[in-house]
């Protein structure tokens, strides 16, 4: 064997020893991230085993985390949500294909608290509920179309190829012009789908929120809206962001969608 072929083995080996390091590193990581105490005020020396899983797998849910004051803050990477203690109080931060949401749940600057700071953010993947107009007017067509009874139909955001579709979701029974129920639509099986604005009709009312509304919404994330007076020369229209329980109205002229 001469030099060269001594120089090839020896980078090939070099090539293995970096690959085995890496695997290595990333497995010991996975270890350490897996095995890091969970923030629970329990005795664990004193404790029922099987309720103390549940409270477990409740914080493996929906974590609790402390904002650094010092390292960099790092966002939630996967769909999911967790709770924020931050210098002036509790936020929570959820993660979805299409959003971004941290905002502060309850404020308390009385007692010092060492953590770092953060805001309130709402990031969207598409940028403004515009791009989504196509949609949102093929929609209202058809509840035109439906009125006097109501009509659903969901709005969906294709993470990987950065675009909207929408589908009509199965009605459960018949609808009427004060209720209408649906399956959830079918999306990608590979996890590129998710439904980011969900829509439905009122008919010849006017749009608003009802009760069946908030408790339909309840615990979901989301865009709803709700398009009415669909008799009218110039309809109304309702939005709002669902975020666990939190409703924050967004302001859409009705005109940009019937004009």
């Amino acid at each position: 064997m001469n030099g060269q072929d001594l120089i090839i083995k020896f980078e090939e080996l070099l090539d293995i020893t970096r690959a085995s390091y890496a695997a290595f590193a990333e497995q010991t990581e996975r270890a350490i991230a897996e095995q890091r105490p969970m923030v629970l005020a329990v005795d664990e020396q004193n404790i029922d085993a099987d309720k103390f899983q549940l409270d477990v797998a409740l914080l493996k849910a929906a974590p609790i985390a402390a904002v650094p004051a010092h390292s960099p803050f790092h966002p939630l990477q996967d769909a999911g949500h967790r709770f924020l203690l931050a210098a002036d109080g509790l936020y929570l931060e959820v993660r979805r294909p299409w959003l971004h949401f941290i905002h502060r749940l309850a404020e308390h600057t009385s007692v010092r608290i060492p953590y770092g700071a953060l805001a309130n953010k709402v990031e969207l993947a598409f940028g403004q509920l515009g791009t989504a107009l196509e949609q949102m007017r093929e929609f209202a067509v058809h509840a035109m179309e439906a009125a006097p009874l109501e009509s659903a139909a969901s709005l969906i955001w294709n993470s990987d190829l950065k675009q909207w579709s929408i589908k009509m979701p199965k009605i459960i029974g018949e609808a009427t012009a004060s209720r209408i129920q649906y399956e959830q639509v079918d999306l990608a099986e590979d996890g590129s789908e998710s439904i980011a604005m969900d829509l439905h009709s009122h008919g010849h009312a006017a749009a608003f929120f009802s009760p069946t509304d908030d408790a339909d919404d309840a615990g979901t994330v989301k865009i709803a809206g709700v398009f009415g007076n669909l008799d009218q020369n110039m309809p109304t229209v309702a939005f709002r962001l669902c975020v666990l329980g939190l409703y924050l109205p967004i302001q859409v002229p009705a005109e940009k969608i019937f004009g």
